[in-house]
């Protein structure tokens, strides 16, 4: 944004903010998907602009919005504590976890809650990777909804953002899928991540929609969310 344009927006989320209080709405509305769209329009329109800055400028604005409007909290896992401020643009709004168990639980108990999590594959040995324990029932609200950088930069991304949220979809997205690797084969996804006798798979659309099949419970697959890159 240009910089006469911080100013009106920070005031217009401050406006926002009072008047949704006066008027008893106290719920969170974090839009990773808006998000990504922004990114992608900025990247169009501005092609010289490095995009890691533009991302920046862009979280810091979109964090300290959210902060002023209906609360925001970000609980990082061991090792995801850069990435978690990157995330939001602002170190106070970010609390370190002793375990990756400590931030799905943050996540699935407190409202207005983010878990920043290691990108699968780089695990933290005294447990079971978070990918196998969001599968448990206590955990059935959260999904894998952003990753960190939200730039595709032709790497698997350093961090996953977890929330007791559907994932919202950008029309380029990639789905993540837990479950026993016979039954993953069908959706014809890349393997990410094994641990203790199941796969993590990544495929480039949602299970149910034109030539990918249902996810069906009883074959122990779970979809554990989506992300998108700008």
């Amino acid at each position: 944004p240009h910089p006469g344009q911080v100013a009106p927006r920070s005031g217009l989320a401050a406006a926002v903010a009072a008047a949704k209080r006066a008027g008893g709405v106290t719920g969170f509305r974090w839009r990773p998907a808006r998000e990504i769209e922004i990114l992608r329009a900025i990247r169009v329109a501005e092609p010289g602009l490095d995009p890691i800055l533009a991302a920046t400028i862009w979280r810091a604005m979109i964090a300290s919005n959210l902060a002023a409007q209906g609360g925001l909290q970000v609980v990082a896992a061991p090792g995801c504590e850069a990435a978690a401020r990157s995330l939001v643009g602002d170190p106070g709004l970010v609390q370190a976890a002793g375990s990756v168990s400590v931030c799905l639980e943050e996540a699935a108990s407190r409202p207005h809650t983010l878990a920043v999590l290691p990108w699968p594959g780089v695990r933290d040995d005294r447990a079971l990777p978070w990918w196998m324990l969001v599968q448990a029932p206590a955990f059935a609200r959260l999904h894998v909804c952003a990753a960190v950088p939200q730039i595709d930069t032709g790497t698997p991304p350093e961090a996953l953002v977890v929330a007791a949220m559907a994932p919202e979809r950008t029309g380029r997205d990639t789905v993540l899928l837990a479950g026993p690797r016979a039954a993953l084969d069908v959706f014809g996804g890349r393997p990410v991540a094994r641990a203790a006798g199941m796969e993590l798979h990544a495929l480039e659309a949602m299970p149910g929609t034109t030539g990918v099949p249902e996810a069906q419970p009883d074959t122990g697959v779970r979809v554990l969310g989506a992300y998108a890159l700008a």
